[in-house]
């Protein structure tokens, strides 16, 4: 049953214990709640209309507070009755620019403690020295795709093509975001596609932070770390996102696509 009110965070259970061969965990809704709760937030700080100035607010600015105050009641009902009151000073045009602060450093607050509770949601978590699973469970995931693949990682380098991507069938349009490692992407990419007969396009943006995976620009999937090393030495999971969430979530990197740089 989804949780809502207060003090979501509080709620969450303890880290489950792992197995001597460690492998995937199926999670039950009260993690997959707080991970939609995260994603959420993050993607209202992604979206958020102009909010400063002393003009008056419209739709936009209504409706983008209306969702920021039910999200945050859903994490903490004590805190979102500080932040109704940064709210109601904003459209009533009183102090705007204070409470402006005080409205997004709740939201990066309770961004930062979901954060710091969730190595834990819904899809299955690989523990410590499992990282033959979390690239079996990956590499299903990439094969599974029927017309593209769309990976953003920060850390991806050029083992992304040896581990994942080199059963992918012929055909596919594989498109990779990622912040470091540019000219070792880029030269396996280029041997990739013409030995594999895809259509491979590499972009760098240091505006990424997630890791996520993209499947048919349809389905999203969370990662936990990096694939270059998940679950090596820490815990890691890969979670779906909901198909609201995710189809923002897709809009979100499009955009981020676009204003990245073609490697």
């Amino acid at each position: 049953m989804p949780l809502s009110g207060e003090n979501l965070v509080q709620n969450i259970p303890s880290f489950p214990a792992y197995s001597a061969s460690p492998a995937g965990y199926t999670f039950d809704c009260v993690y997959m709640d707080a991970l939609i709760l995260l994603e959420k937030l993050r993607t209202l700080l992604s979206t958020a209309p102009p909010l400063e100035g002393r003009g008056p607010y419209g739709q936009k600015q209504f409706a983008w507070l209306g969702q920021a105050s039910a999200l945050m009641s859903t994490w903490d009902r004590t805190e979102a009755i500080f932040f109704k009151g940064a709210v109601d000073g904003m459209t009533g045009n009183f102090n705007r620019a204070a409470n402006h602060g005080v409205v997004f450093t709740a939201i990066h607050k309770a961004i930062a403690t979901l954060e710091n509770q969730l190595p834990r949601p819904s899809g299955q978590v690989f523990g410590p020295g499992a990282a033959y699973d979390f690239f079996k469970a990956l590499r299903e995931l990439v094969l599974s795709a029927d017309t593209s693949v769309f990976l953003v990682d920060p850390y991806m380098d050029a083992e992304t093509f040896d581990g994942y991507l080199g059963a992918l069938a012929p055909g596919r349009h594989v498109r990779l975001l990622f912040a470091r490692y540019a000219d070792d992407v880029r030269v396996a990419a280029e041997k990739f596609s013409l030995q594999h007969q895809c259509r491979i396009e590499t972009r760098r943006s240091d505006a990424i932070h997630d890791r996520v995976i993209f499947i048919d620009g349809a389905q999203c999937w969370v990662l936990g770390a990096s694939v270059k090393d998940a679950a090596s030495k820490k815990a890691t999971y890969l979670a779906p996102l909901s198909a609201d969430i995710a189809a923002q979530k897709i809009q979100i990197y499009e955009d981020i696509w676009k204003a990245a740089t073609a490697i």
